[in-house]
């Protein structure tokens, strides 16, 4: 399957990726394709949530372009599928903000409510303080236009270089076996605080 080009202009948004996440649970399933291959039974198990909803839109993901298909298998008397999520079908990507006004709410709620269910998963797991160079970590900031505009560039030059080395890590992990991997969430953040909303 081909990947669903993504330019750079607002005006060239890629629909399908809009409508992918019109259910909060194509999100769900999304996260559980990005780093696993895996079909909508596997995926069900996994997301706690029923087989019958969860390979309905997993049919529509992979309509949209946000998911690849990998695999067959024939699986008593029927084919199974195996997907993995795109590399640009992660929720937060660029061109998720460029959606009409009506769905950016929507699509934040739920890259938050996402961030946030990770974060206090790992935190009663014991894993968000496992390591020792665990990031996280905010900070508030003032800046004027122009100082806004270079924090924005670091952030999205940061995120090429993770998903080159996340790229690089899952060849790694293929010749490995999958030893050793470390399963992780990096979430970046940059927004005008609603105090500033009263400023002059």
């Amino acid at each position: 399957m081909k990947e669903p080009e993504m330019t750079g202009e607002p005006e060239s948004i890629d629909q399908r990726l809009v409508m992918s996440v019109a259910h909060p649970l194509r999100i769900k399933i999304l996260e559980a394709l990005t780093d696993h291959v895996a079909s909508p039974n596997a995926v069900a198990e996994k997301i706690d949530a029923n087989l019958t909803s969860v390979a309905y839109h997993t049919r529509a993901l992979d309509k949209f372009g946000a998911l690849e298909l990998v695999d067959t298998a024939r699986r008593r008397g029927a084919i199974e599928h195996f997907y993995k999520a795109t590399p640009r079908a992660f929720v937060g990507d660029p061109s998720w903000r460029k959606v009409p006004p009506s769905l950016l709410g929507g699509v934040s709620a739920a890259t938050l409510q996402t961030f946030l269910d990770k974060a206090i998963a790992a935190l009663e797991a014991g894993t968000l303080d496992g390591r020792e160079d665990t990031v996280f970590r905010w900070m508030p900031l003032s800046l004027d236009g122009e100082g806004w505009k270079e924090v924005v560039a670091i952030m999205e030059e940061a995120t090429k270089l993770m998903l080159a080395a996340h790229l690089r890590s899952q060849d790694r992990l293929n010749e490995s076996g999958g030893q050793a991997a470390v399963s992780t969430v990096v979430g970046q953040a940059a927004f005008e605080t609603a105090g500033s909303l009263g400023a002059a």
